[in-house]
């Protein structure tokens, strides 16, 4: 039994794309996350954690968008050639 007829279905070829996103571009949200967790931190001692929080906040506000940034970015320094070898 068909759920809808196939004159309602389109075929893939119509679709065009105007332009591909860039996967290994990093979110400008993401970025403003990262420097306003670290502005707040730096001007916010209440945030840099205690006996009650830990580490927590820091880790939301600053260390885990880092680790989103490198895992977005980790084609283009994984590709990065090394350093060439010196020859004597």
């Amino acid at each position: 039994m068909l759920l809808a007829p196939f004159t309602l279905t389109e075929p893939a070829t119509r679709r065009v794309a105007s332009e591909a996103p860039r996967r290994d571009a990093i979110p400008s949200w993401l970025l403003a996350w990262t420097i306003l967790g670290g502005i707040a931190l730096l001007c916010i001692p209440a945030l840099r954690g205690g006996p009650a929080t830990g580490l927590t906040l820091p880790f939301f506000l600053v260390a885990a968008p880092l680790l989103n940034i490198l895992w977005l970015t980790r084609k283009r320094w994984l590709a990065h050639p090394g350093p060439k070898p010196r020859r004597r």
